[in-house]
């Protein structure tokens, strides 16, 4: 029990300090979006608010929420020990299953801002309609992985007994009070959500070197309409797409892992509980550093702030000092 109390003591001092680090971040992103974007990110800056928008939604209810997740034979016990914890079972469930959603659509954003850049490069233009298209299908199924998985009954007294049963020394229902989950992993709509949702941060990186490598390809091989500077800002962008599209892969690992592990045996290795929940969420920190360092626009505003302030104190009044931008 003491162990317990000193890992979810961690665990809510990570929550604090990550929330308090990757909500100002996000929040810059979408001002620089909405009021520093160029005439020429017209259609691609809705892709990239569409991706912090969800990011920032992934943080709140990860703060709210901070699952701990614990397997037990057919079932999956998810004992939330954040403020959501004052509500009811149903309801933490919910939210839950809405982060899901969150977490999916932040994923295939990704790959649709891939797609865009891609079209850009190789077909040197991408239709609105196909963007509404693109946007609309990645909205449509995590809403119906979402209904899906809501349809009654949930069975939580079945959670909670294949639970107590695996691990009879944890004392849940004294430390959490009330709890629930998934009663049946077992089921085909379990099994196709968790398929997709695992599924995605893997076929991502796939999809997204396959089209680096064309646009880089186009680029350096192809004489291309674009510009140099259109063309390096780019590959600045694949660059940072192509970052973004493994940290999702590598941040799954322990919630993979785990599962794995835990379907054979019931260890009773409690961090491992812990981990999957919070790592899921480190994209939302470093995806909105990427972008404002890979996107020209957003770096130089960034960037000149910066030497302005530098520049402040020692600021010269003579007339040959001044340089207009």
């Amino acid at each position: 029990m003491r162990i317990e109390q000193n890992i979810s003591m961690f665990i809510n001092f990570y929550y604090i300090f990550f929330t308090i680090l990757a909500i100002p971040v996000n929040l810059l992103l979408i001002y620089l979006i909405l009021f520093k974007s160029p005439t020429s990110f017209q259609s691609y800056r809705f892709l990239l608010l569409n991706t912090a928008v969800n990011e920032t939604f992934l943080i709140v209810f990860s703060f709210f929420l901070q699952i701990r997740i614990i397997s037990a034979g057919d079932s999956i016990a998810l004992l939330s020990y954040g403020p959501s914890r004052l509500f009811s079972v149903e309801f933490n469930f919910i939210i839950y299953n809405i982060y899901n959603v969150f977490l999916c659509t932040t994923n295939l954003s990704l790959i649709i801002s891939m797609h865009y850049r891609y079209c850009v490069i190789c077909y040197g233009r991408i239709e609105n309609t196909t963007i509404l298209r693109n946007l609309s299908i990645t909205t449509a199924i995590p809403l119906a992985m979402l209904i899906a998985i809501l349809i009654p009954p949930f069975n939580f007294s079945t959670v909670v007994k294949n639970t107590e049963k695996a691990y009879p020394s944890y004392n849940l229902s004294n430390v959490y009070g009330n709890y629930g989950g998934f009663y049946s992993t077992t089921t085909i709509i379990y099994s196709i959500n968790t398929g997709i949702l695992m599924g995605i941060p893997y076929l991502m990186p796939i999809f997204i070197l396959y089209c680096r490598r064309k646009i880089f390809k186009q680029i350096n091989e192809v004489q291309t309409h674009l510009s140099d500077r259109t063309k390096k800002a780019s590959l600045d962008l694949v660059r940072a797409l192509t970052m973004q599209s493994l940290f999702p892969m590598i941040c799954l690992i322990p919630n993979v892992v785990y599962f794995l592990v835990s379907q054979k045996q019931h260890m009773e290795i409690e961090i491992a509980e812990y981990l999957p929940f919070p790592t899921c969420c480190l994209p939302c920190l470093i995806d909105p550093l990427l972008t404002i360092k890979y996107v020209a626009p957003y770096r130089n505003f960034i960037t000149r702030k910066d030497k302005r302030i530098v520049k402040i104190p020692t600021i010269s009044v003579a007339p040959s000092s001044i340089r207009t931008f």
